[in-house]
Formats: structure tokens, sequence, C-alpha cells
């Protein structure tokens, strides 16, 4: 009974080691950045762009994206939001991609830009607007739901 007891507290102190030191040694998955942003599709003065978030996951254990939560801007002007709750799985150590898609106003996103650039785009055949990503995505592992902020600023090029 004694040998039982004491199996017993050793590999309870052996699992409660390694619990924490998992907990101790996990790191916050990191916004990367952002790759392939263009437009899909226009009618009207509405167009639909996509884009793809890229984070990384530096953890040897799997977590999981909840949500995405991001404005676009373009000159300060905000031209789209995207809300995303598609739920998914995270590798551990790899790099993750979140496909991300939203509605803008090219109305909008013309007003946003100076005469000088709309002059410009006028002239020009394929058209140059910047835009700049803000917001977060919430990923969950082990428990603990971590907020990733996201901060990017890139151009959308369409014709």
């Amino acid at each position: 009974m004694k040998k039982l007891l004491l199996v017993f507290l050793v590999l309870a102190g052996l699992s409660a080691w390694i619990w924490i030191y998992f907990l101790t040694s996990f790191k916050e998955p990191v916004f990367v950045g952002m790759k392939d942003i263009h437009v899909v599709r226009s009618e009207g003065t509405l167009a639909e762009v996509l884009a793809v978030a890229v984070f990384n996951n530096p953890n040897t254990i799997s977590a999981t994206l909840i949500n995405t939560e991001l404005r676009v801007y373009s000159n300060d002007v905000l031209v789209g939001q995207v809300s995303q709750t598609h739920v998914s799985e995270i590798p551990g150590e790899k790099d993750f991609e979140v496909p991300l898609k939203f509605t803008t106003d090219l109305l909008k996103l013309g007003m946003s830009q100076s005469i000088s650039g709309l002059l410009e785009k006028v002239i020009s055949e394929e058209r140059m607007v910047p835009l700049r990503f803000d917001g977060y995505c919430r990923i969950k592992s082990g428990g603990e739901t971590y907020k990733i902020p996201i901060s990017y600023e890139d151009k959308l090029m369409f014709r």
C-alpha cells in the first residue's frame, strides 16, 4: 500500500511539474503580416476584397482560432470591416493563414484619396490605394484565450 501511494505521489508531482512547465513556457501566437490582398469581384460601386493574414504559433501544442475583428482604413477613412467567427485548428510550431474577406464601397475608397491621387488614378490604368488593417484575432490554447493585435499597412492594386 505504501509503494502504491508513493508511486501515485511521484506521478502526481511529475504531472503537476509538466503542467506548470507548459503553462509558463507557452508563448502567444504572433501576427506575421498580410499577403495576397486583391479585389475578386466588383459590382456597381461595391468591391469584394480578399486577403490572407499570416500568424505564427511558436508552441509545440496546437491552438484554436476563435474569431477575427478588423477595421480597414484608407487615408484614415474607414472603408471596410472584417468580422469572422470561423473556428479553426492552428498547428503547433508553424505559420498558419487566415483568409479574410470584406466589401468596400469604391466611391468611399475614391473619396479617401487626395485630389492629386484621384488625378493619378484617372490617368493611370492600374490603381493603387493604401490600406491599413487594425484589429485583433482571438486564439484559445490550454484553457486560456489570447487577443493577438493586428496592425498592418499595404496597398491594394486593382484595375
